[in-house]
């Protein structure tokens, strides 16, 4: 299920310092956070979902923010519905 993928992969993110500064370079000033490459990154570690996904996820996702994706959105990027590809 996409769902479970994308959560197992926000569990990774949140468990590995490294996927975690990956995914924190993948952050743009004019874009904010690439969910395509979110998602390739993703698929390296076996998880397989979408950049629709990643938001539609996010839109129903009633669990608190982690420190990371508190600081991603403090830096600027959107979650939810309406964010131009931003976490």
């Amino acid at each position: 299920m996409t769902t479970d993928a994308v959560i197992g992969f926000r569990n990774l993110i949140n468990s590995n310092p490294e996927i975690e500064a990956k995914v924190r370079g993948f952050v743009t000033a004019d874009e904010g956070l690439d969910l395509d490459r979110v998602a390739k990154l993703a698929e390296q570690h076996g998880f397989s979902f979408s950049e629709h996904d990643v938001m539609e996820v996010f839109a129903d996702d009633n669990d608190e923010l982690s420190d990371f994706e508190l600081e991603m959105v403090a830096a600027g990027n959107q979650i939810g519905p309406g964010a131009n590809s931003s976490l």
